[in-house]
């Protein structure tokens, strides 16, 4: 028996528990934790992509777990994170607004499995960046920058925020793939942008600096949908 062929699999779950160890934090009242696991779980899920296509162990079971971890890590962890600040506006039961989350995450999931056309770009935002802002505002309320106040201070500005986040997942809108497959200038150019300002604002603020980062990715993933014919090189499973 080649072990080696499960290591992909491994990874997969090790993802699957980040997200259940981050589901316990955010239970125990602590969102810092629980907002660095889905980092954690999104390494994980990196090494089982990256295993699997290294060892050529890919397979329907692989496949499936994967998103089962994903729908765990990126969809239910960041919508109980949403829920949490959302009570501590004493908003009530308009706090399970954040439940949209879970059913645009699944939603976006499944589409995934079955979509063939996003083997280079990705049609709606994928689940780890969705689950990175919800993480970055966590960091960011941590920070006490009061340029993101208006969101995590206030009842309309997390219920907003919740339903762009959950929108944004099924949107019929192109978005950038992190993964460059030809290591040439052209065609890259914007992965570079986004690459260079990840580690500005990583190594000036730390994780704080994941937040600005993932709008950085937005953004320019919503310029490339202006240009015709524009995409992004790559597949993140």
């Amino acid at each position: 028996m080649n072990l080696i062929k499960y290591l992909p699999n491994t990874f997969t779950v090790l993802n699957l528990l980040s997200g259940c160890l981050g589901l316990l934090n955010v239970y125990e009242g602590n969102l810092i934790h629980g907002a660095l696991f889905i980092i954690i779980g999104a390494v994980f899920d990196f090494l089982d992509g990256f295993t699997a296509r290294l060892l050529k162990a890919m397979s329907e079971l692989g496949k499936q777990l994967d998103s089962l971890a994903d729908l765990v890590t990126f969809g239910i962890l960041p919508a109980f994170l949403m829920y949490a600040l959302l009570e501590e506006q004493g908003t009530g039961h308009l706090a399970l607004v954040s439940l949209l989350i879970v059913v645009g995450s699944a939603f976006r999931l499944a589409q995934f499995n079955i979509d063939e056309s996003q083997n280079k770009d990705f049609k709606g935002l994928p689940t780890p960046a969705n689950a990175f802002l919800i993480a970055g505002l966590i960091f960011v309320e941590d920070s006490g920058w009061t340029v993101f106040s208006l969101i995590y201070d206030s009842v309309t500005g997390l219920v907003l925020f919740t339903l762009i986040c959950s929108l944004l997942l099924n949107v019929p809108l192109r978005f950038m793939s992190f993964k460059i497959r030809e290591y040439t200038l052209k065609g890259n150019e914007y992965n570079l942008i986004l690459i260079l300002l990840t580690l500005f604002f990583l190594l000036a603020y730390g994780y704080r600096g994941i937040f600005p980062a993932t709008l950085c990715y937005l953004l320019l993933s919503f310029i490339q949908n202006l240009i015709p014919g524009k995409s992004a090189p790559g597949r993140l499973s």
